[in-house]
């Protein structure tokens, strides 16, 4: 009877509710909602998934856009396998787990947060010392912070971009060159950076398949990636730059835990970057390229 549900909201991450036998969730829009989904498409009570008699159930609670069992509208569903579910426009993965599924997502967790804290230290230690050991080796700390969000996210390239005097300069990037990022296939990446910089918050792609992305998000399907995320450097409400990481490959989607995660290391390096603007050794930093200015800096602002 234990099952799971990840909700994928256009542009943030993933939702995940670990489900048991008894367990009631109330899915919505209303702040006691169990799993709030906040989307225009989503009533504020809009359905309600059970565990009835050893099977698990799910009704419509007379919601506007409706509930879906693998594409049909329900009033009411029993649930007897894993499949896709939909509220309104947000799409749901349900998964039923034995012990050892139930287990291992446990397992994954607590991996996520291991690393995590070894990044972290990793950060910590870079910032203390930037001057000495790390920087002779060639580790910058923006560099290891763009690595560090690319191992915690699964993703295999990135870039880290500053905004120096309103214009957008590349101090870190990884397995990625200035001639990738030109053409329509690095359309819908340029957008979510856009949108994370003026939004002021992250923007997250989750590939669930299919045709079910909209808009900005089909760009970035058409560019054959499965996973993106993009981290504003605030300090406060004035954006210093952003974080981008990015993956062809398929693997777990980026939740509310993974995104909590990568938002302190994208808080260590906005300190990072605050120090040493105050310094002003970022002047010290080599001119970026004509070729990263002209693609990052003119592609978000036309946008």
């Amino acid at each position: 009877m234990q099952a799971r549900l990840t909700a994928f909201v256009p542009d943030h991450a993933a939702l995940t509710r670990p489900l048991g036998p008894g367990d009631r969730l109330r899915i919505g829009r209303a702040d006691d909602s169990g799993l709030r989904l906040e989307h225009p498409s989503i009533s504020r009570m809009h359905a309600e998934l059970f565990a009835s008699d050893g099977r698990w159930q799910l009704a419509d609670l007379h919601s506007k856009n409706g509930s879906f069992v693998e594409g049909a509208r329900i009033d009411s569903a029993v649930i007897d396998t894993s499949c896709w579910l939909r509220f309104g426009d947000v799409h749901c993965e349900f998964a039923l787990l034995d012990g050892a599924a139930a287990e291992a997502d446990a397992k994954r967790r607590s991996e996520r947060r291991l690393t995590a804290t070894a990044c972290t230290a990793h950060l910590d230690a870079i910032a203390r010392n930037d001057s000495t050991d790390d920087a002779a080796s060639g580790q910058s700390l923006p560099d290891a912070s763009l690595r560090a969000v690319a191992e915690l996210a699964g993703c295999s390239r990135g870039f880290l971009l500053v905004d120096t005097h309103g214009r957008h300069r590349v101090l870190a990037a990884l397995a990625l060159e200035p001639s990738q990022m030109i053409g329509r296939e690095f359309a819908g990446s340029l957008s979510a950076v856009t949108r994370a910089i003026e939004q002021r918050r992250a923007v997250v792609f989750n590939d669930i398949g299919g045709d079910a992305w909209p808009g900005a998000c089909a760009s970035v399907v058409q560019g054959g990636l499965r996973t993106l995320v993009c981290l504003p450097l605030l300090d406060g409400d004035r954006v210093l730059g952003a974080i981008y990481a990015d993956r062809r490959e398929a693997g777990p989607p980026l939740t509310t835990l993974d995104l909590e995660l990568l938002e302190a290391f994208a808080e260590r390096t906005a300190l990072w970057l605050i120090a040493h603007r105050a310094r002003e050794d970022l002047a010290m930093v080599p001119p970026t390229p004509l070729d990263w200015n002209s693609i990052l800096g003119e592609r978000m602002l036309e946008t």
